[in-house]
């Protein structure tokens, strides 16, 4: 009778065992990369929406103070842009809020001119794995009234 041997049974499963870790791991690292980047792009797609929101309604602003505490008039109304909670919030003086963006860390406005004003909005992420994600993007826009 011709069989396998103890031995050989067991470097077998020794060599499949090695085989089967090398595809789990393979696949762990293929999954990991796939919500990292699933994640930036989140991250990347909020700071864009973001700043296009803003971005279209500054364009029509009437005037620009940055050191009132509503700074922006847009078709006569007082308006103010802030982060609360991971939230970016359109505020408008007496009136509703408006969510606007999800994941923003951080929003900073510059006047230039006197008619240019710049955007930078900073979104950040937590993965599932623990590593922090961020975009930061920074739009100019040219007052048109």
């Amino acid at each position: 009778m011709r069989g396998l041997t103890l031995i050989e049974l067991m470097i077998s499963l020794l060599i499949f065992s090695v085989v089967l870790g090398a595809i789990y791991g393979t696949m762990t690292m293929g999954q990991s990369s796939y919500q990292t980047g699933d994640a930036q792009i989140s991250v990347q797609q909020e700071a864009r929406k973001a700043i296009n929101k803003i971005a279209t309604e500054i364009r029509e602003a009437s005037s620009v103070n940055l050191s009132n505490e509503y700074p922006f008039t847009i078709r006569g109304q007082k308006i103010k842009y802030g982060v609360i909670d991971d939230q970016l919030q359109k505020t408008v003086q007496g009136g509703a809020i408006t969510v606007l963006a999800n994941d923003v860390d951080n929003i900073q406005f510059s006047l230039f001119g006197g008619d240019m004003v710049y955007i930078t909005v900073t979104t950040q992420k937590n993965t599932l794995l623990g590593r922090s994600l961020s975009a930061n993007l920074t739009s100019q826009v040219k007052l048109r009234n």
